[in-house]
């Protein structure tokens, strides 16, 4: 038997060698191309040029595509060129040079063949006369011979609006691209109109040096609207229930993009595992266009079981999770979710558990959409949970009832009617102090009863995933409905989204917070106040320790063993913004900077103690969720950061926001 350290050299010179036959694919080339220079090219960028041609700049990464330098290329390449600046409106365009420069590659380490060489190293460089491009002179729109035209019918079609969708400017150079592309706007412009057969033709007469005159015929053909929708394999899901989806879209002129809408919010049911719709044109009702939706049934169950770890400064939990889900209970679309998670917490961390206990959540979740209106969400949902925080462990049953919908695309409104208990046990002697700054604020136990109306406005181009616009919402908590509370707690926010680049996304958060009490019993419980600090918010910090503490008697903060427990606050104010960088389709990057404060007072404000962190983090996008790792560190000393480490790293899932 050979020893294991042979069979590890062994296993390395195998790994070498499989990159380097990877590197050394040239397709029979004696060399590849490593670097392309363009001499006298204005018009395009070298990118730009480069996916014309067979030549192109061979990465070092293995997973990138290699080129090959092949003589035989050069005309062929040469002759692309001057193709592509014809298509471009120069016409006047040459090739002067290709000129290779060939560096032999050097004689292999492992080889079969004594004397045996990589391939070499090869650097062209091109060298062009562009000349003149050839500009647009004029551009006319002209319409079916005996028909006076359609501005006069309908403006979203007239000629106005239909040379915005040209592509081609006069005094521009005469781009093929743009003409292809202007006819293909303006026929989504029409069809988008209710003119579902209309056609465009072009022409062009171009005289090179002198100029070019574009025409676009236009043929409308008739007008259509959307007429009877009938669905086909609903299966056990209810017509009723599917058909107030797209209750909207007969009647209204036909268009594509209408058609994809009801397709979307047909599969957007999450009962189907495929929607198509076709579309045909009505035998009783001329100027009509069915719609025929088809779709196969998806299975209503599914269960899902994960295990998983938290991981922050001031707290480590490991846990198993379950979620059950029934898409179609009771045959009238009604969804059930059974979320279970179980598991342990140590505090501060799994190495040092100066408190520690077991952590579960059950929370079945009835939702029903059309049963009260046919756009409102019904939702149930009683739960329990068992924790624990610094300070303290609890158990708590909760119910939430609430009510959601959508007016129109853009504005959400939901009422929501909450109820409480909370039992606290193994409660710190801090926090039953007499002295204590939470007052009223400690009850054990305690129970509560509130309503949450909530209103987002989504300036967004998507709801789910936004990469462009705002988001701007408000929560606000009405307690004292009955039980041991009663205060105001109002939540505005507004959530900013850019994305120059499909690569690229700015991301931008500010949130504010107010508890006020009043009556009697005013105050709010402390798990109901302001904490900052965590995976989601201040990532400078471990989670909740931004915030208001309390410390045992006869200890002085910043001493050795001195540690507070965080109580929450009445005032809270949040900012953040990210830079998400993608580098495939899976693997991201981030760059972060948060700011925030919790103020124990009611509309207390001290901005000269504002807590600011950044950081980098890195998110991977998984079928099962996106995971997320986020290292923050502190820029500034505050009251609030005494005894806390510089920089925290945390560990969840999806985006901060």
């Amino acid at each position: 038997m050979r020893p294991l350290w042979t069979c590890l050299f062994g296993l390395v010179i195998a790994v070498l060698v499989g990159c380097s036959s990877k590197l050394d694919d040239v397709r029979g080339s004696d060399a590849y191309i490593k670097d392309v220079q363009f001499v006298g090219v204005e018009r395009f960028t070298e990118k730009e040029l480069l996916t014309y041609l067979h030549m192109g700049e061979t990465s070092i990464l293995p997973f990138k595509e290699r080129y090959a330098f092949l003589p035989a290329n050069i005309p062929v390449d040469a002759k692309r060129i001057v193709e592509v600046y014809k298509a471009h409106g120069y016409y006047d365009a040459e090739v002067v040079s290709i000129t290779p420069t060939v560096k032999a590659g050097r004689i292999r380490l492992f080889a079969r063949t004594p004397g045996e060489r990589r391939p070499g190293k090869a650097a062209l460089k091109v060298v062009v006369r562009e000349g003149e491009p050839t500009l647009v002179k004029n551009i006319q729109l002209t319409f079916p011979a005996g028909r006076p035209g359609i501005a006069a019918a309908d403006p979203k079609v007239g000629e106005v609006a239909l040379l915005k969708r040209v592509a081609l400017e006069t005094e521009r150079a005469f781009e093929v691209p743009k003409l292809n592309r202007s006819v293909e706007q303006l026929l989504e412009t029409l069809r988008d109109a209710g003119y579902a057969k209309a056609e465009v033709r072009e022409t062009a007469e171009v005289s090179p040096g002198v100029g070019a005159t574009v025409r676009f015929e236009i043929r409308p053909g008739p007008y259509f609207k959307i007429g009877e929708i009938k669905f086909e394999g609903l299966g056990n899901v209810p017509e009723k229930y599917v058909r107030n989806e797209s209750d909207y879209a007969p009647g209204k002129p036909y268009s594509p993009k209408l058609v994809k809408k009801v397709e979307a919010a047909t599969y957007g049911l999450e009962v189907f595992d495929t929607v198509t719709i076709e579309e045909v044109p009505s035998e009783t009702k001329p100027g009509t266009i069915d719609l025929v939706v088809k779709a196969r049934p998806a299975k209503p169950q599914s269960i899902k079981l994960g295990a998983g770890f938290g991981l922050d400064p001031v707290r480590w939990e490991q846990r198993g999770s379950l979620l059950y889900t029934h898409k179609n209970l009771f045959k009238n679309l009604t969804r059930f979710d059974l979320r279970a998670r179980a598991g342990y917490a140590e505090l501060p961390s799994i190495f040092n558990p100066q408190e520690h206990g077991p952590i579960v959540k059950f929370e079945p979740t009835l939702r029903q959409k059309g049963l009260i209106e046919k756009r409102t969400v019904a939702t149930l949902s009683p739960a329990f949970e068992l924790g624990i925080w610094e300070g303290y462990q609890f158990y708590s049953p909760t119910m939430r009832a609430g009510l959601s919908r959508f007016f129109s695309r853009f504005v959400e409104a939901e009422l929501a009617y909450n109820f409480r208990f909370v039992d606290f046990f193994n409660v710190s002697p801090t926090l039953k102090g007499q002295n204590s700054i939470l007052g009223l604020d400690f009850r054990d136990p305690y129970t509560l009863s509130y309503l949450e109306p909530s209103l987002r406005l989504y300036l967004t181009d998507s709801v789910l995933r936004p990469q462009n616009g705002a988001i701007i919402g408000a929560v606000y908590d009405i307690m004292g409905l009955g039980g041991d509370f009663s205060a105001h707690r109002v939540r505005p926010s507004i959530r900013l989204y850019w994305t120059p680049h499909w690569r690229i996304t700015f991301a931008g958060r500010f949130e504010m917070g107010w508890i006020v009490p009043y009556g009697a019993k005013g105050g709010a419980p402390i798990d109901m106040r302001f904490y900052l600090g965590g995976a989601d918010t201040v990532r400078g910090w471990g989670l909740r320790r931004l915030s208001p503490q309390v410390f045992p008697d006869g200890c002085t903060p910043g001493e050795a063993d001195c540690r507070g427990i965080p109580v929450g606050g009445n005032t809270m104010i949040l900012a953040n913004i990210e830079a998400r960088v993608r580098a495939t389709k899976m693997l991201s990057f981030v760059a972060f900077a948060d700011g925030g404060d919790v103020r124990a007072g009611v509309n207390q404000f001290a901005l000269g103690q504002f807590n600011y962190s950044a950081g980098p983090g890195v998110r991977l996008d998984t079928p099962i969720g996106m995971f997320r790792l986020d290292v923050g560190f502190r820029l500034n000393e505050t009251e609030y950061a005494r005894d806390q480490k510089i920089w925290a790293v945390h560990f969840g899932l999806g985006e901060a926001f």
